[in-house]
Parts: C-alpha cells; sequence; structure tokens
C-alpha cells in the first residue's frame, strides 16, 4: 500500500507542476482572458505542422514501435520528434517513481482500469475528440464503449485481436482427418479434436487445445470475474461452467491427461519443435508475425461458437493508445492518435496483417494483402461478431491466475468442473476481501 500511495503522490506532483506551467496571471491575481477572436480560431492552428515533441509508453519492444507505428507517425508528421519507451524494460512504477513524463499509453481495455487509472494517468478525452474533429462512428461496435468509463473516454483503439483457430494441416493429413471449417459449435470442434486425440508409436497427440487467460478475459459469454457494485467474485455460475466444460472436454483423453502431467499443454506444442496439437485456439496477433511464430504448415478457421449463440464471438481485445493526464502535448498526441485511427494508416498496417477497429470496408479488403502466406483463410477473422465487454474490475488479474491454476487440475484429472469453480469462487472472493482489506 506505501509503494501504491509513493505513486500516487508522484503522479500528483507531476499533474500539479504541469497545471502550474500551464497558467498564467496578471498583477492583481486577475486572470488573462483570451480575446474573442483567439478563442474562435483555435481550431485554425495547424498542429500537424507544429513542432512538438510526443512520447509513447507501449508494451512493444523498440523495434516492434518502429516497425508497426513509430515509422509511419514519423513520415506522416516530420516536424514531430517521438520518443518510447517500452514497458517490457521499463515498468511503469520505475516511470512514475522516477518522475518521467509520457503522452500516450497503450495496452488493453483492462491495463486502462488495472495499471493507468489506478494511479491517476488516465484522462478523458472527450473534448479533444471534439476539437480535432474524431469521428468516433468510424469504430466498429464495442470498442469506445470497452475504453469509456462513467463517460470518460480514455482510449481509442488501435488494433485488435480476436480469437480464431489455428490448425496444423499436416497432423490432419497424416491421420487422414477433414480439416476444420468455419462457423462449428464447440460440441463440432471437441467431436473433431477427439479424433486427433491418439497414441501414435508412443508419440501422445491431442486434437485442441486453446489459452485459458485469453479465452477467460475474451469469453463469448460476456461473463465477468467480479461484480463493481458489490466486490463479489461471479465465478461459480453457469457461465464459468460451460467455459470450464470445453476445458474438460478437450482434456478428456487419458492420454492427454498424463501428458499434461508430464509437460502442461501450451504454444510449443502446436508450434514447437513436436508439434503435437492438431488445433490450437489463440489470438489473431501470431498472423501478422506469422513466419516468426507459426513454422508449420498452418491455416485458420473462425473461433469456435456456443450453438445458441451462433456468430457470436469474442469480447473486444484492442490495443488501445490513450493521452496521459501528464502530457505537456495534449494536442499533438491527439493529432497523432487521429492518425493512427484514420483509414490511411489502418489500410497501411491492414496490409500487413494488423486487425483493424474501423467499421471500414476499405480497410477490410486490403487486409492481408501485403501478407507473405497468400493461401490461408484469412476470412475467418471476419466471420463471427464481437461480444458486448464485461464490467471491467482492478481485482481480475488475480482471479485469473486462480481460475487458469483450476483449469489446470482439470486438465490433469485432478479436479471435476464444479469441484474447482467452487474452490476458485471461495479463493477469489478471499483475494478480494484481503485486497478490500488493506485498501481501507
Amino acid at each position: 500500500m506505501l509503494k501504491k500511495s509513493m505513486i500516487l503522490l508522484m503522479v500528483f506532483i507531476l499533474t500539479a507542476s504541469l497545471a502550474t506551467a500551464c497558467t498564467t496571471s496578471n498583477n492583481n491575481n486577475q486572470t488573462t482572458d483570451v480575446p474573442a477572436a483567439e478563442n474562435e480560431n483555435v481550431n485554425e492552428i495547424d498542429y500537424a505542422n507544429m513542432e512538438a515533441e510526443v512520447t509513447f509508453s507501449t508494451i512493444f519492444s523498440d523495434a516492434e514501435f518502429e516497425s508497426v507505428i513509430g515509422s509511419y507517425v514519423k513520415k506522416k508528421f516530420p516536424k514531430y520528434t517521438i520518443n518510447h519507451i517500452s514497458n517490457r524494460s521499463t515498468p511503469l512504477e520505475e516511470l512514475i517513481t522516477a518522475g518521467t513524463k509520457f503522452d500516450i499509453y497503450f495496452g488493453r481495455a483492462s491495463a486502462i482500469v488495472n495499471d493507468y487509472d489506478r494511479v491517476g494517468l488516465t484522462y478523458d478525452m472527450t473534448e479533444l475528440v471534439e476539437k480535432h474533429g474524431v469521428d468516433l462512428n468510424a469504430f466498429a461496435p464495442g470498442f469506445i464503449e470497452s475504453a469509456t468509463f462513467d463517460g470518460k473516454l480514455y482510449g481509442f483503439p488501435i488494433f485488435n485481436d480476436s480469437l480464431v483457430l489455428f490448425y496444423n494441416r499436416d497432423l490432419f493429413d497424416k491421420f487422414g482427418i477433414s480439416y476444420p471449417t468455419d462457423g462449428m459449435t464447440w460440441e463440432e470442434t471437441l467431436d473433431l479434436a477427439q479424433e486427433l486425440d491418439r497414441n501414435d508409436n508412443g508419440t501422445q497427440y491431442m486434437g485442441l487445445w486453446m489459452s485459458p487467460k485469453h479465452y477467460f478475459r475474451m469469453n463469448s459469454l460476456s461473463q465477468g470475474f467480479v461484480d463493481p457494485e458489490t466486490n463479489e467474485a461471479t465465478v461459480y455460475n453457469d457461465n464459468w461452467k460451460r467455459i470450464f466444460d470445453i476445458f474438460a472436454g478437450l482434456s478428456s483423453n487419458s492420454g492427454v491427461q498424463q501428458m499434461a502431467k508430464e509437460n502442461f499443454p501450451g504454444h510449443d506444442h502446436f508450434r514447437g519443435s513436436n508439434k503435437v496439437a492438431g488445433m490450437y485456439v489463440f489470438i489473431t496477433e501470431w498472423i501478422a508475425v506469422s513466419d516468426v511464430q507459426m513454422p508449420l504448415n498452418w491455416d485458420m478457421v473462425s473461433m469456435p461458437v456456443f450453438k445458441d449463440l451462433p456468430g457470436k464471438g469474442t469480447q473486444p481485445y484492442a490495443n488501445y493508445a490513450g493521452i496521459t493526464s501528464i502530457s505537456e502535448n495534449k494536442d499533438a498526441a491527439m493529432q497523432v492518435l487521429k492518425y493512427l485511427t484514420s483509414e490511411e494508416y489502418q489500410m497501411e498496417v491492414s496490409a500487413r496483417g494488423k486487425i483493424s477497429p474501423l467499421k471500414s470496408q476499405k480497410v477490410k479488403d486490403i487486409a492481408f494483402e501485403n501478407h507473405p502466406d497468400r493461401d490461408k483463410n484469412f476470412g475467418a477473422v471476419y466471420v463471427n461478431e464481437n461480444v458486448p465487454m464485461r464490467r471491467l474490475h482492478p481485482m481480475e488479474d488475480p482471479i485469473v491466475d486462480i481460475m487458469n491454476d483450476k483449469i489446470t487440475e482439470i486438465v490433469t484429472g485432478q479436479k471435476n468442473v464444479n469441484t474447482a469453480l467452487r474452490e476458485a469462487q471461495d479463493m477469489a472472493q478471499q483475494a478480494i476481501d484481503q485486497e478490500l482489506r488493506l485498501s481501507q
């Protein structure tokens, strides 16, 4: 708690110093009014061609940032000085403690709540949106709502990730099994997976795996982890049972359970040297870097859906960019964000494999045009539609960890779904209650 208090104090000092620097007054403590004519012309300032310095703090490495964002922004704004701080090498807490000012943060919607808002770094961009003429209707449904908290807009979606089902063509060919198809239900996918579950000449194969933590946060039922009104854990219910039942189904084979005990499933089971998983549900960020991340004969189809929810995909899982409360260059920062959400920029990165949050058909039509793998089913990305975002809560991360541990116990045959969920509910509530006590 002392650490959190110190972080809040540092943000307060940074914000106060910025406010002082921006305040002008006459000798008799009378504020200097801006003439009406200047007020009328405020939107005529050519922000795009003025000199400005804009600093990003993102989840990317320096090389990734330069490739996907920095090089484009520098070309668009040649008079801007663009700086980048990677959160991988410099965590947020270190930036705040050191008094480092930055203008734009980058992260998922949950990071806005869990990381930036809790230390006072978020900034309501609503007025800047109107001032700079950003069209919020250009975004597909759900994205802006997911970054709006208590009526305050804290971020724009720059890239989106959804879940798709990747599969290894070679394994299906090896065992003479038909490939998966777009629009399959979870029941159909689990039946197909069981055809692949087998031990062949001493090698155990598994038909299906998916990242538990990603699916928890993106689940198609819009099920949350905590009720924000009551701070009660919402883990032991029918929705989470439906989700946990998927993991129970994909690990029903005794050979798969034994393999999980010895080497729990993960990325390497699908794309590693062994390549023993036939299908893998994961986020679409793999597509843009498939030449590095996917050294196998792969393809993809749409993420499986619940039978009673055809066409319903995941919650938005965008990378959002927002302006910080301590930014000294908010207008320049908004110009950069306006560009990053424009058709101009989105068409550039969409052609490379990034998933756009825009409605624009022009952006969708050019998607993956410059991707090295031209024979893939890229249309799978757009088969399902987004479902509404759950109500976020700052205690989600530790609860996701608790639930992930329970999936391990299910997949290795140690616990059934009901027992695992009941225990997860109790542990989640204990964690919430402890945090509430510490924050009093």
